[in-house]
């Protein structure tokens, strides 16, 4: 039996969120796992408006849905285990990936910002922050 859980990436726009995906994963769900996972893999991409010679999708996202299907791509690598599932699963774990599209929009064009200047990570009731603080978390949580 798996620790199940989910990844939701929502659009913020003032104060309006917008669900986008909802994915749910059977295994590792929790910080350990898919909580780790899921920051460090956002920790190092850059999220541009347009694109230009010489981005890889290694490192450079071009927009919040860029980055979701570049997600999907990374961490579906065979049949079952994770799944587009409706916007109203729940699980043991609920992760909602929260892109600030007014930032995003508000930067202008040629402009790199990080996923921790974009994106807040809510995992249930327990953590709010950047991906990199919930790499910090998971860290002190693996001290305790």
């Amino acid at each position: 039996m798996g620790t199940r859980s989910t990844v939701k990436f929502i659009a913020k726009r003032g104060e309006k969120l917008t669900p986008l995906v909802n994915i749910y994963q059977q295994f590792d769900g929790y910080i350990e796992g898919v909580g780790y996972d899921l920051a460090n893999w956002l920790k190092g991409k850059k999220i541009i408006n347009g694109i230009s010679m010489g981005k890889n999708t290694d490192t450079y996202a071009n927009g919040f849905e860029c980055l979701i299907a570049q997600f999907i791509r990374d961490f579906k690598k065979e049949v079952g285990g994770l799944y587009i599932t409706d916007i109203d699963n729940s699980q043991e774990y609920d992760y909602q990936v929260i892109f600030d599209e007014d930032k995003y929009f508000d930067m202008g064009f040629n402009e790199e910002l990080s996923s921790d200047d974009l994106i807040t990570i809510k995992v249930n009731s327990f953590f709010e922050g950047t991906p990199s603080e919930l790499l910090e978390y998971k860290e002190s949580e693996d001290d305790e």
